[in-house]
């Protein structure tokens, strides 16, 4: 957060804390946020502020839209596989396990899709922690994959042979 708030914006800040202490029951010491507000205690307005230090960028955010969606493609195209079809596949390279909760920001921005906005509702239920930093890699490579589709809409099981040769 910023050290630098002017007066303004502090005294606006330190009023919306003093009408959210009016309101809320849930038990949120809203009076200390705005006395640090009020005060200028630059040091604990990280403590005050409840909004991430850091914006998430648009390239993250389409990033990860295009991989829920080409997933959302590829599971409807397995779907539609006959059972020889499916044993003959190694779809287990190609299984969605969803992102590094750790170290990358689609994780939470696809929880946040999922979750709060009602979207993608085929992950709801799913684990989405995927444990591992590759798993991203593994999707852009699949990824790069689709781009080279004239019709990425219409996918059939030799692009999925093409999706697992991908990764």
């Amino acid at each position: 957060m910023a050290e630098n708030l002017t007066e303004v914006e502090r005294q606006i800040l330190a009023n919306q804390f003093r009408i959210l202490s009016h309101l809320d029951t849930s038990g949120e010491n809203y009076e200390v946020s705005a006395e640090i507000m009020e005060r200028g205690l630059t040091g604990q307005y990280h403590s005050a502020m409840t909004v991430s230090r850091e914006e998430k960028s648009s390239e993250m955010c389409n990033e990860t839209s295009e991989i829920l969606n080409m997933y959302r493609r590829i599971n409807h195209t397995i779907a539609k596989l006959s059972a020889e079809e499916r044993e003959e596949l190694d779809l287990e390279k190609i299984k969605f396990d969803g992102f590094d909760a750790n170290n990358d920001d689609h994780y939470r921005y696809m929880k946040f899709l999922v979750e709060k906005m009602d979207l993608w509702q085929e992950h709801k239920d799913s684990y989405i922690n995927s444990h591992s930093i590759f798993s991203l890699s593994r999707y852009r490579k699949m990824l790069e994959y689709q781009i080279q589709l004239d019709n990425p809409n219409n996918i059939d099981i030799e692009d999925l042979k093409k999706y697992i040769d991908a990764v």
